[in-house]
């Protein structure tokens, strides 16, 4: 349920009545509540709203916010309470900000981050520069590491002491590492708990230490929390060196935007950079427009090979009867294939490579459907003779509807294996896309099987 609608009148009168105001009307609000309210205010009110609020109560809620609105409240507050607030953020969070502002807006304001806390600031430096999609763009660097030899009595004090100071984002596990800063372990709390207290972190760390490079793709560091059932995981450089963590709840965030860039992609539009309502006319018509002229250009395809095989549907009109079948029949075997195969990648089921095991399988699939949905067209086929013989026609649509939904079948599964070889997005293979595709190869089909059937053989 959402709040906005419910207290947002009231908060907009408590942000004209002042900043003592804001604080008690929000002071029982959970921060990512008074982040959904922030959405729906005027860019002023929200200015308005983020100075009142406490600094780490308005750094929590900034770190809540869709990128678009964190840079229009940003550019409208002054240099001090931005530092401020970049200062109380999350190392993973403010690097995000910092990407999404304009060069020189981000390099004042790192400066002015380096003047209040100098540390923040170089650790600032440092991770702006790996990609946002990467597990390096996407670490934080709070996390706790100690050396083999420190018991757990020690580890637990070290635990307490940097808990208490936030210099670790999620206290769920300890990572144990060689004075060079090699990762060699992992111990999580429930066994530091449940360990005597003059044990070492040698004798009871896990020493199978998944981790991934600060280059490998976001995807690739959800899959892998996924599979092993991760709070947390570590990220290394290309000498094993630990220099962060990716946690679950970003994770979550990995997943939400892959999942709507995909599915935004296989509707036929180019992904959106932010929510429905922030995204300008113009940029929908471009991002919208962009495909649909690309998909109509393609669709011209169709009239072209209409047109070429007039003679045929002048000989047998009833086959215009059954073009929309045909092409609906293509479209949504392809759209099915690639769907599936789309999202098995997407989770990590197959790759590339595996395109033989998935030529044979959707082969013997597509040839079941096909014949499934060829014998219902040759039934109908066999009632809509007229100025040709009833039994050529009903062959005719039927051995057209066997061959497109197998070709389709096919080529729906292929296209996204082929387009993720060459280092695309799979996604781009969209349903229109696929469905444009097979219905000019369709239509390809059907004129030439009908000819050879109804004046070859018959």
């Amino acid at each position: 349920m959402r709040l906005a609608p419910l207290i947002g009148p009231d908060l907009e009168d408590a942000i004209a009545s002042g900043p003592q105001a804001v604080r008690e009307a929000v002071s029982e609000i959970h921060p990512e509540d008074i982040a959904e309210l922030l959405e729906d205010l005027s860019t002023k009110e929200a200015v308005l709203l983020v100075r009142a609020l406490p600094t780490e109560m308005a750094a929590d809620v900034v770190e809540r916010l869709s990128p678009h609105r964190q840079v229009l409240v940003f550019n409208r507050i002054d240099m001090g309470r931005a530092s401020e607030l970049l200062a109380e953020m999350d190392p993973d969070d403010r690097v995000d900000l910092l990407q999404e502002l304009e060069e020189e807006d981000a390099a004042a304001l790192l400066a002015a981050l380096e003047r209040r806390e100098p540390e923040a600031a170089e650790e600032a430096r440092d991770l702006v520069h790996y990609s946002p999609e990467t597990a390096g763009g996407r670490m934080t660097t709070q996390f706790i590491s100690l050396p083999p030899d420190t018991t757990v009595a020690e580890a637990m004090a070290s635990a307490r002491k940097l808990g208490r100071a936030d210099v670790a984002e999620m206290l769920y596990y300890i990572y144990v590492s060689q004075p060079t800063g090699e990762l060699t372990g992992v111990v999580s709390l429930r066994d530091l708990i449940l360990a005597e207290p003059t044990q070492p972190l040698s004798e009871i760390m896990t020493d199978k230490v998944f981790a991934v490079n600060t280059s490998d793709d976001q995807e690739q560091v959800a899959h892998a929390i996924a599979r092993y059932d991760l709070a947390a995981l570590p990220v290394v450089d290309d000498h094993g060196r630990m220099l962060g963590v990716v946690t679950v709840d970003d994770v979550v965030d990995v997943v939400i935007e892959e999942a709507t860039e995909d599915a935004q992609m296989m509707g036929g539009v180019v992904p959106l950079e932010d929510s429905y309502f922030q995204t300008s006319w113009a940029e929908f018509v471009w991002k919208r427009g962009s495909w649909l002229v690309l998909l109509f250009v393609a669709q011209l395809l169709t009239a072209t090979v209409i047109d070429r095989n007039q003679a045929v549907l002048a000989s047998a009109v009833e086959l215009v009867l059954f073009i929309p079948l045909i092409i609906a029949s293509g479209g949504n075997a392809g759209s099915q294939s690639s769907t599936l195969i789309i999202r098995a990648m997407a989770i990590g089921e197959l790759t590339p490579a595996d395109w033989a095991k998935v030529l044979g399988r959707e082969l013997l699939i597509g040839l079941s459907l096909g014949v499934a949905l060829g014998l219902i067209g040759f039934a109908r086929g066999w009632f809509a003779g007229q100025s040709v013989d009833p039994a050529a026609l009903a062959t005719a649509i039927g051995a057209s509807v066997l061959a497109i939904v197998t070709l389709s079948t096919m080529i729906g599964s292929l296209l996204p294996l082929l387009i993720k070889r060459v280092g695309l997005d799979p996604a781009v293979s969209s349903t229109p896309f696929i469905a444009s595709v097979v219905d000019v190869l369709g239509l390809v089909v059907y004129f030439s099987v009908a000819q050879v059937i109804l004046f070859s053989i018959f």
